[in-house]
């Protein structure tokens, strides 16, 4: 395996040596000829002096690890007996984590999880046909539809989930572009981390409280809303649900391959959204509680492991992001130029209405009353149950004092990953509500029968809530596809369609997916041709600033004729 990685670093070095040696003038005429206009602005002679610098450093770094590399290797190889033993370790507390969850449980228990997976699987894909919205599309005509290198590489706007990208990109050249394969990797990513989740709370809890929990997931109008966008936050709750179930068998069993793993899964979630990094934070105050409490004697050791998972997912998550590093600068990261202002000031005057942003999206997504009474479920929840408090603590540490330091409340998105603690709050309260009715008012309520009703009752009360409060909560664009049906035919070589912001992306991912192509949204018209201009008066576009913005001034609007007028779209036609 050493061997491997130090062939790989010196293939990188070489690489990034040769790529440094390349001229401003080729690489400015490859960017426009792969640009979705055409031409890259932003891309100058400073700009490739700074990349190419870059590149140099990068050569000299890659040809150290390479040699580094090979030094390991020859260190370790009398460290190969506890290497190989730890493997088959993992691979059986896998089996026996198996055996204990399914060969343990009833055959009913078992049918109403799967019940429910495939019920929470459908609520998502009922959404997959809705309308497109304006992240997506830009998404997918500014990355996802560029070449691999390029997508790996740009990050001129956060809307670049890379990974997510990366996906979507083979998602529809396997499948072709549509609206449900551009949305299939957020899908898959959606509906997995229902069983990944059930089975952390069962192994952390058990199965009554992982069974309820379960249910909140599957009908989180949240949860149901961002697995059927194609957006890269899904991703993340996979990564982060998944490292939570690797931490804890960490915890369990000292074992390295878990503590590698984890790193590799923070680091991929790290890959889709840079965001991730409040889950990982999470994710590894938790342990470090977890660990301090649980253990006395082999904390030190426990701990260096810990340590060295840690450092792992910064080298993986360097790894991932060094031709964005390359391009950009590490900082662009973790703040963005285009999400505005974070000073301390700034900072100060909005991290209150953001913060209540978050607390009306989950309203929006559920109801108030809902929100209020999950609030009384987490108090109790973080009261009741030490497991929960030490998993609530490291999820409010891991985002606080980061939000702080970077002085930026980020959007709702973001903090959609706490909805899988917040619903095991809930859970954890309706659990030991039954067990007080239970014991106090109906002693024949029997443990099996109460949690199923439970979850029967918040499934259907969630789901309605859920699906009824994510409906026209994201702006989108249906008008966009019956555009591109109605130029369907009618468009001809040398025509010219102009449209403006929020309307070009959706628009574009329309004329692509019915094979209209991008080249009329961009093309000069030909004498003797159409020109249609895409008019949206609901977003304050009138046909005049249309013009005037693709620079059109000396075509009036006498020439032009109305040709079609839907509720938020109209087009005008003129030769």
């Amino acid at each position: 395996m050493w061997v491997f990685v130090a062939g790989s670093f010196l293939v990188l070095a070489l690489a990034s040596a040769w790529l440094a040696r390349l001229s401003f003038a080729s690489v400015r005429t490859y960017l426009d000829n792969v640009a979705p206009d055409g031409e890259v602005e932003t891309y100058d002679g400073r700009f490739h002096g700074r990349v190419v610098r870059d590149l140099g450093r990068l050569a000299w770094l890659f040809a150290g690890l390479s040699v580094l590399s090979f030094a390991v290797r020859r260190s370790l190889s009398g460290a190969k007996g506890a290497q190989v033993k730890a493997m088959p370790e993992f691979r059986s507390g896998i089996r026996n984590t198996w055996y204990s969850l399914f060969h343990r449980s009833s055959s009913t228990h078992l049918r109403f999880v799967l019940g429910l997976i495939v019920l929470g699987s459908i609520l998502r894909i009922l959404q997959l046909s809705a309308p497109i919205t304006y992240d997506e599309a830009f998404t997918y005509v500014q990355y996802a539809s560029r070449p691999f290198h390029i997508l790996l590489a740009d990050y001129s706007y956060p809307n670049n989930h890379i990974l997510h990208s990366l996906l979507v990109k083979l998602c529809t050249k396997l499948f072709g572009l549509h609206l449900w394969s551009l949305r299939l990797p957020a899908l898959i990513a959606g509906i997995l981390v229902m069983p990944v989740f059930y089975v952390f709370v069962r192994v952390m809890f058990n199965r009554y409280i992982a069974l309820i929990a379960l249910g909140l997931v599957a009908s989180s109008g949240a949860l149901i809303e961002y697995s059927a966008l194609a957006r890269g936050y899904s991703i993340t709750w996979l990564c982060y649900v998944s490292a939570l179930l690797l931490g804890r068998h960490f915890a369990k069993t000292n074992n390295p391959v878990s503590a590698v793993l984890m790193a590799l899964v923070c680091a991929i979630g790290m890959w889709a959204v840079p965001t991730m990094i409040y889950a990982v934070l999470a994710i590894y105050i938790w342990l470090v509680i977890y660990l301090m409490v649980k253990y006395r004697h082999s904390l030190n050791k426990r701990f260096a492991i810990l340590g060295i998972s840690l450092g792992l997912f910064v080298v993986f998550t360097v790894v991932f992001y060094l031709p964005v590093m390359t391009v950009h600068g590490p900082a662009q990261l973790f703040h963005h130029p285009t999400m505005g202002d974070n000073s301390w000031s700034s900072f100060l005057n909005t991290h209150q209405e953001r913060s209540f942003d978050l607390w009306a999206y989950f309203n929006d997504t559920s109801t108030t009353w809902v929100s209020l009474l999950g609030v009384v479920g987490l108090l109790y929840a973080a009261y009741i149950s030490t497991k929960f408090r030490n998993l609530a603590f490291a999820l409010f540490m891991g985002a606080v004092p980061l939000t702080t330091i970077q002085c930026m409340v980020g959007p709702p998105r973001v903090w959609t990953y706490t909805l899988f603690i917040l619903h095991l709050s809930s859970a954890i309260a309706l659990f030991y509500l039954l067990k007080f009715v239970q014991e106090k008012v109906y002693p024949a309520f029997a443990k099996r029968m109460r949690t199923a009703i439970t979850t029967v009752i918040v499934v259907i009360g969630m789901s309605f809530l859920g699906m009824r409060g994510i409906q026209g909560r994201i702006e989108r664009f249906p008008e966009a596809e019956l555009a591109s049906t109605w130029f369907n035919g009618i468009l001809h070589r040398g025509d010219r369609v102009l449209v403006d912001f929020p309307w070009e992306a959706p628009v574009e991912f329309h004329f692509m997916a019915a094979g209209l192509g991008r080249g009329p949204l961009f093309v000069e018209p030909t004498p003797g041709h159409a020109l249609y201009v895409l008019v949206g008066p609901g977003d304050g576009q009138t046909l005049e600033l249309v013009l005037t913005h693709h620079r059109y001034e000396g075509v009036t609007e006498e020439k032009l004729e109305k040709v079609q007028d839907w509720r938020r779209l109209e087009i005008y036609s003129a030769k």
